[in-house]
C-alpha cells in the first residue's frame, strides 16, 4: 500500500516556502518576530535545491541554522549529524553554497553535540563544571599531541558552542603516551 505520510526533509520554514526559494507571509512574520533567523532561510533553500541530488538528505530534520561570523552552523535532529558530515558530496556543495559549514545536532550531550562540530577530529573524553551560577565549564581533551595542522580551527569550535549553548571550553591535548625511552622496566 502507498504511505501517503512518508518523511521528508524538514525545515525551520515552510516545506513549500524552501523548495519555492521564496517566504510566505506566515514565515515572513516568523522572521521578522525572530522565531526564524536569515540563516535558518538561507540554509533551508540550499538543502532543498540539494535533495534532488542527494536523497540521504531526504530524512533529516534541520532544526536550527547559526550564522557565527562568515561560517555556518547547521543543528539537525540527534543522529542525523553523521549522515551529513559521512557524505563528502553533500559537504562539498553546502561549502560551496554557504562558504564555510559546520554541522552538528540538536542534543543535551555536550559529548556528542562536540564530536560532530568537530569532525574528524577524535575527543577522547570531556569533563564538564557545573558552576554555582548555572552555567558550565567544559574541557575536552583531544587524542593526539597538539600540532599546528588540525584540519578545524579550535577558536572557531569555542565561539560557537559558546554563542549556541552557552559553554565555555578548553581544549587540552593528550598526554603522557609511553614511548621505548618513557616506558617502565620491572626487574625481579
Amino acid at each position: 500500500m502507498f504511505n501517503h505520510f512518508e518523511r521528508y526533509l524538514k525545515f525551520p520554514i515552510c516545506t513549500f516556502d524552501a523548495k519555492v526559494g521564496v517566504l510566505c507571509p506566515k514565515c515572513e512574520d516568523r522572521l521578522k518576530n525572530g522565531e526564524i533567523t536569515e540563516a535558518d532561510v538561507k540554509a533551508s533553500f540550499v538543502l532543498a535545491k540539494l535533495l534532488n541530488q542527494f536523497p540521504v538528505l531526504d530524512k533529516l530534520t534541520l532544526k536550527r541554522a547559526y550564522r557565527v561570523g562568515d561560517d555556518y552552523v547547521l543543528l539537525f535532529n540527534q543522529g542525523e549529524a553523521k549522515q551529513v558530515l559521512s557524505n563528502k558530496q553533500v559537504m562539498s556543495k553546502l561549502k560551496e553554497a554557504l562558504g564555510n559549514v559546520w554541522v552538528t545536532e540538536q542534543t543535551s550531550d555536550a559529548r556528542q553535540f562536540l564530536e560532530n562540530l568537530m569532525y574528524p577530529i577524535r575527543l577522547l573524553t570531556i569533563n564538564i563544571v557545573w558552576l554555582p551560577d548555572g552555567s558550565r565549564h567544559i574541557k575536552a581533551i583531544i587524542a593526539g599531541q597538539e600540532t599546528n595542522n588540525l584540519p578545524i580551527d579550535l577558536n572557531k569550535v569555542k565561539e560557537i558552542t559558546k554563542i549556541i549553548t552557552g559553554d565555555e571550553i578548553v581544549f587540552e591535548f593528550e598526554k603522557g603516551k609511553f614511548t621505548k625511552k618513557s616506558s617502565i622496566v620491572r626487574t625481579r
